[in-house]
């Protein structure tokens, strides 16, 4: 019973550690390229407003990115544990966290994030729509 138990212990811990690093991998991932991308505007003939407006822009919705999928995996793992708000939507718990700038996205960009059951998946549109609109400006 006792050696099923720990070694039952031990495969827990084995996934916890491998999600961590996943999720430590992704956030690097994340940062290298959102600070790659505003090293990039260095070297742009740009109006350097609209650089600002790029590079401030983009470290928002990464930021917002990235707290609604540490919020998904929270309430994932905890599954029936987590207290969901008045709608049941335990994700919109991500603009609980702390952002960078949240007040500097629209109101409606907001609106429609807390709306949306694909959070992520839209964000994430946001970001590449960002980079691939302000790319063919400059």
């Amino acid at each position: 019973d006792s050696p099923t138990r720990q070694s039952s212990a031990c495969r827990v811990l084995v996934r916890f550690w491998e999600g961590t690093a996943a999720m430590y991998q992704m956030s690097g991932e994340w940062f290298d390229a959102a600070s790659s991308l505003v090293a990039f505007c260095k070297c742009s003939s740009a109006d350097k407003t609209d650089i600002a407006v790029f590079q401030h822009t983009l470290v928002r919705l990464v930021s917002l990115l990235h707290a609604v999928v540490l919020m998904d995996l929270s309430c994932a793992a905890r599954a029936g544990a987590a207290v969901p708000n008045e709608s049941g939507d335990h994700s919109k718990r991500a603009f609980e966290l702390e952002l960078i700038d949240a007040e500097g996205i629209d109101k409606e960009s907001l609106h429609s994030v807390n709306e949306t059951e694909t959070k992520v998946e839209l964000i994430f549109h946001w970001v590449q729509q960002l980079i691939v609109e302000t790319s063919s400006r400059n």
